[in-house]
């Protein structure tokens, strides 16, 4: 019945094809059907009239990127167009770095990228992959209309999942899809938010079906598996494929699946596949940004065999890790390990790794140009690297070049308020970007000067670019539209027209609202409060400011891209004293020096030095703090140290260069308060005019500015007011939060069971298991340093400790003793008010260096049992890293998790190690004579045993000799002088029977006094040599008499003949193979031994 109508389905839709605009339909059913028998499926095969093309999606199998739509589109090119493909891609307006792609897929099913992808482009990338698939599509159907059967539909990936959204929201009367979905199969967590907009999407426009049940449930033994070991190489080679068409939530889920059964499963892999699977799950984390598990990734492959005797690998290893540290903010790391890259690269003379080497080294000085505006100044760049980039086709990052490592002096901008043909490199670079297509990247060149300009006083050229970018942006996506919309509100707010400028930030806070932006709201709300500060209203800037840190901490940021979090505690501090709030003036005051403290530092540590991995000073962040100081000081009456403040804010002010627009006036008036208070009139006056002069100037350049310019700009019917309420605002901020809390909380979960892998007890040392946990777990949790200790009977140990600070025993001791006030442990940063409680703890790291901080003590009857200490250091350059750094309580209580788990697992270690010695002294016990220390007769045919094992695994001939030694005299040593001196007798001859025979075999105690010796040669002048040193040792000790006689405390008397000597009887073989024929030897050594004794003792005989 379900077949039935499925084809109704099928066969309604097919006949809407040119007539109905929505014509995409979900017919849902439960359990397993396939369509491989529909009779309509082979009739509108054979419909030339009609492109018909049905898929069925496997169970367990990777679906590739965009499946099925890339073959379809491959299949009607080459029935219907045939020609050129790649002018048929241009002709589409595929993006240039993506033709070799498409091109490679249609010719041969290999994928070729010429030019590597940017992180900061990855999503931009992904969109425009979709576009121009759609584009092809459509542009198909001027040949043939399309009718398209996708079963299983559950099962696509999330590159084909957005493809049919981006149909449903830009439908073609021309194309018709039925999608068949088992509603008994759950959706892939990858793809679960497309998967609902979809759903969302047809239920509106009543366009899903349910057909009912088809009776069938799926038959597991029959799907094909992914993990399938032959299958391997070929899956990993599939998605290398979807990677390169930047579906990585698709390689994602694949490369999860695989790594799961590597770890727990224990599932062979040869070490060739399992390096190509460490450097794409690598690479995969890093277009996803997830950092940590990169690092994680690529540490593994570093430790692989084909890696390290590998050249290219060893370069390609340390060229994605530098990638990863660069995207991370580390910088001089991601510096050394580029030259790595380039030192093994240049050692396998591989000319093309060279390059990528060279080009990350450059990158890396700025950024990676990940979340940047500018750098503060120009990076010199090889003209050598410069015709690489050209030689090797890497376009993009030639223009990323020309517009971010020149043209970074505001004279030059200013010059090019007329002609961006005065920037050289600049106007180079945009074009290049339009002439390759990136749009976003003139967008974000764009940026660059209006930030440029803005942040120098230079604000009627930024207006400028702004609108030349919303003119080139706009319709192409909201989220610039919200960003140019706020950065013209806070150019206008520096040129004093604050009233309009609450307009454009009203409009930019819908956008984002409508987006699900709140960091984007978070900067208008900083913008919006400097204009409110301007217009004195510092009720309402606080306000703003208190929104812009909520979104901070309930989203775990960093900072704003616009701002350090410096900068806002500073504004805090102003607004709060020009409301005469003296005690969050002085509380925001201290968390804005606990970051500047820091700063303060690395100026001096740099003065002389060029500065260029961040794109901002910190002078405005100085000035604030400074001038808010100075207003504290004045309201205390301190009136030297207000002159001294403000004497340091007018520094910083001067150098800040146009950023501190906001509070130039207010600063200006409230020093002629000052100086007008003191008495100084003269010095009044001089205020007076400099901030006259600072007016003129102003009004000056806005009237400058062709108003006509913002014309174009639509902002809505009522830009006076905002349409989102500020209760909606909150509302957006809290779910945000708690999405990216639930998200952290299953990455976590997650990490917990390659956390117990790691801790795994078996066939490791603590040392070993212990470092290799800490390898993961900084690389997971993006930490900078740490400190592990295990406190026992003897005192404190420490097992991991990376910090590079000298911890003496008394430090450790003190550090201890300070974790027993805190027995739940502690997680703070910089922007927690208890950052100052536990300075004492901190200060041992470097209180300014450590930006936030986790200790987390495990205790057992009040007494320390083991410490863990990690902390995120501050960074050069807060804006180029994804990570975040401020550690929480979320934080102390996974790490205690993870620990406590580790602590165990330690103690089990120790514990098994205790029972290994003492199982190990039981089995010595059981093999050896407990007088001598020699093996006794079991221990003796167990090293018998093992020397037959060995011989049977050999082809060689096995050459065996064998003493049977009998003491003489032994009764009347035991007789006349005791059972103990016969002990030591029996000790001393142990003694010369080991050395006799030492790296040639070994001795045992057969019996009472009998020594059995077997070696490995039957050379007859060998075993009489051996022989011959025995007798010459035992009859250098003249009866051991000296031993006797320090063992009894007096003199004794031998004679010669009743001294202690042995007799010895010695057979050998030339081929012996088992144990028999040992035992054979003993028989024979035994029968010439009773020989020798019932003859002249003393002496030795062969068989």
């Amino acid at each position: 019945m379900i077949e039935k109508y499925f084809n109704g389905v099928i066969e309604q839709v097919y006949h809407r094809i040119g007539t109905a605009e929505k014509n995409i339909v979900m017919a849902s059913y439960n359990n397993d059907f396939s369509v491989s028998g529909l009779e309509n499926k082979k009739r509108y095969q054979e419909d030339d009239n009609v492109f018909f093309a049905c898929c069925e999606l496997q169970y367990e199998t990777l679906s590739g990127a965009y499946a099925p739509f890339l073959d379809i589109i491959c299949d009607m090119f080459r029935k219907f167009v045939k020609g050129d493909f790649e002018a048929f891609l241009r002709e589409c307006g595929t993006y240039e770095l993506h033709r070799s792609l498409f091109l490679g897929y249609y010719e041969d099913g290999i994928c070729k990228r010429e030019e590597g992808v940017l992180l900061n482009e990855v999503e931009y990338e992904q969109r425009r992959m979709t576009e121009a698939i759609v584009a092809m599509l459509k542009k198909l159907t001027e040949y043939r209309p399309i009718m398209i059967v996708i079963n299983r539909f559950q099962l696509a990936g999330r590159s084909s999942m957005e493809l049919i959204y981006r149909l449903l929201t830009e439908p073609c009367t021309e194309i018709g899809i039925v999608l068949g979905v088992n509603e008994m199969q759950p959706r892939l967590d990858m793809a679960v938010n497309m998967w609902d907009a979809i759903v969302e999407k047809l239920e509106d426009s009543s366009q899903i079906y349910h057909i009912g049940s088809s009776g069938k449930h799926r038959n597991r033994e029959n799907a094909e598996d992914v993990a399938e070991e032959k299958n391997y190489s070929h899956m990993l080679a599939k998605v290398e494929t979807i990677i390169t068409f930047l579906d990585c939530d698709q390689a994602k889920w694949y490369l999860q699946k695989l790594e799961y059964k590597l770890k727990f499963e224990d599932i062979f892999v040869d070490d060739i596949t399992l390096r190509e699977f460490y450097l794409l799950y690598t690479r995969t984390a890093i277009l996803r940004a997830e950092l940590s598990k990169a690092l994680e990734m690529v540490d593994s492959a570093m430790r692989l065999p084909s890696v390290c005797k590998d050249l290219f690998y060893r370069s390609e290893c340390s060229f994605l890790k530098g990638t990863c540290l660069m995207y991370q903010g580390k910088l001089q790391q991601a510096e050394m390990y580029a030259q790595y890259a380039r030192e093994e690269a240049q050692k396998s003379g591989n000319e093309k790794q060279i390059f990528k080497a060279e080009l990350l080294s450059v990158m890396a000085r700025m950024s990676g140009w990940y979340n940047i505006f500018f750098c503060i100044q120009d990076i010199p760049i090889h003209e050598g690297l410069i015709e690489k980039l050209m030689q090797n086709n890497y376009r993009n990052h030639l223009a990323h070049i020309y517009i971010y490592a020149y043209d970074n002096r505001p004279e030059m901008v200013a010059r090019a308020y007329r002609s961006e043909a005065s920037l050289l490199y600049f106007s180079k670079g945009v074009a290049l970007a339009k002439e390759i297509g990136n749009e976003q990247l003139v967008y974000d060149a764009y940026q660059k000067n209006i930030m440029l300009a803005s942040t120098n006083g230079m604000n009627e050229i930024a207006m400028l670019y702004s609108v030349r970018t919303y003119q080139f942006m706009k319709s192409r996506d909201d989220v610039y539209e919200g960003r140019i919309l706020s950065g013209i509100g806070y150019n206008l707010s520096a040129m004093g027209k604050n009233r309009l400028a609450e307009h454009y930030y009203n409009r930019a806070i819908e956008v984002f609202y409508h987006l699900r932006l709140p960091e984007d709201i978070a900067e208008v709300f900083y913008n919006r409060a400097l204009n409110y500060i301007m217009q004195e209203n510092y009720a309402k800037a606080e306000h703003d400011l208190l929104m812009a840190m909520k979104v901070i901490e309930k989203l775990h940021l960093n900072s704003l891209r616009v701002c350090n979090l410096s900068k806002l505690y500073g504004l805090l501090a102003l607004v709060s004293i020009m409301q005469k709030d003296r005690f969050n003036c002085e509380r925001y005051l201290l968390n804005c020096r606990q970051f500047l403290n820091y700063i303060i530092e690395k100026e001096k540590e740099n003065e002389n030095e060029e500065i260029i991995h961040d794109y901002a000073k910190c002078d405005e962040d100085m000035f604030l703090y400074t001038f808010s100081m100075a207003m504290l000081n004045r309201m205390d009456g301190k009136k030297e140290e207000v002159l001294v403040s403000f004497e340091q804010a007018e520094r910083f002010l001067l150098q800040a260069e146009g950023n501190e627009f906001f509070s130039y006036r207010l600063f200006r008036k409230e020093r002629m308060k000052l100086f007008e208070e003191m008495g100084r009139s003269e010095r009044c006056q001089m205020e007076r005019a400099t901030l006259l002069q600072h007016e003129e100037i102003n009004s000056q350049a806005a009237r400058l500015l062709p108003m006509n310019l913002l014309k174009e700009i639509d902002l809505g019917e009522h830009p006076q007011t905002c349409a989102v309420r500020e209760e909606e605002i909150e509302a957006l901020i809290k779910q945000e939060g708690l999405l990216q809390d639930y998200a952290t909380s299953r990455r976590q979960m997650e990490f917990i069971s390659t956390w117990q892998k790691l801790i795994d007890v078996n066939g490791s040392n603590v040392e070993g298991m212990v470092q290799n946990a800490f390898n993961t777990f900084m690389n997971h949790f993006s930490l900078d340093c740490a400190l592990y200790i295990c406190y026992h009977e003897d005192g404190a140990h420490v097992l991991y400790n990376d910090t590079k600070c000298e911890m003496t025993e008394a430090d450790i001791a003190a550090i201890g003793n300070t974790m027993l006030e805190y027995p739940q442990g502690f997680a703070v940063s910089k922007i927690s008010d208890s950052f100052l409680e536990h300075q004492d703890t901190i200060g041992y790291f470097g209180i300014d260096d450590v930006c936030s901080f986790v200790a987390a003590p495990f205790l057992k009857n009040g007494k320390l049992t083991s410490l863990l200490i990690t902390y995120v250091r501050m960074k050069d350059n807060w804006h180029g890293s994804i990570e975040r750094y401020m550690l929480n309580e979320d934080d102390l209580r996974i790490y205690s998790l993870l620990f406590r788990e580790m602590e165990y697992s330690i103690n089990r270690m120790e514990a098994n190690d205790k029972i290994y010695m003492m199982n190990r002294k039981l089995q010595e016990a059981a093999v050896t004579d407990m007088l001598t220390g020699i093996y006794n007769r079991a221990g003796m045919y167990e090293e018998i045993r093992q020397m037959i094992e060995c011989y049977r695994v050999s082809e060689k001939t096995h050459h065996v000799g064998l003493m049977f030694i009998d003491l003489d005299n032994f009764k009347h040593y035991n007789d006349t002088f005791g059972h103990d001196v016969g002990d030591l007798i029996l000790k001393e001859m142990a003694k010369i029977f080991r050395k006799a025979v030492k790296g040639r075999g070994f001795v045992a105690r057969y019996g009472g006094d009998e020594f059995i010796m077997i070696l490995n040669t039957d050379a007859r002048e060998i075993l009489e040599q051996i022989a011959k040193g025995i007798y010459e040792k035992i009859n250098s000790t003249q009866g051991f008499q000296r031993q006797i006689e320090n063992y009894l405390g007096h003199a004794i008397t031998t004679t010669e003949k009743s001294r202690i000597t042995c007799s010895i009887g010695i057979a050998s073989a030339g081929d012996v193979r088992k144990e028999e024929d040992i035992n054979e030897l003993i028989r024979s050594a035994d029968e010439i031994l009773y020989k020798v004794k019932t003859g002249e003792k003393g002496h030795y005989a062969f068989l």
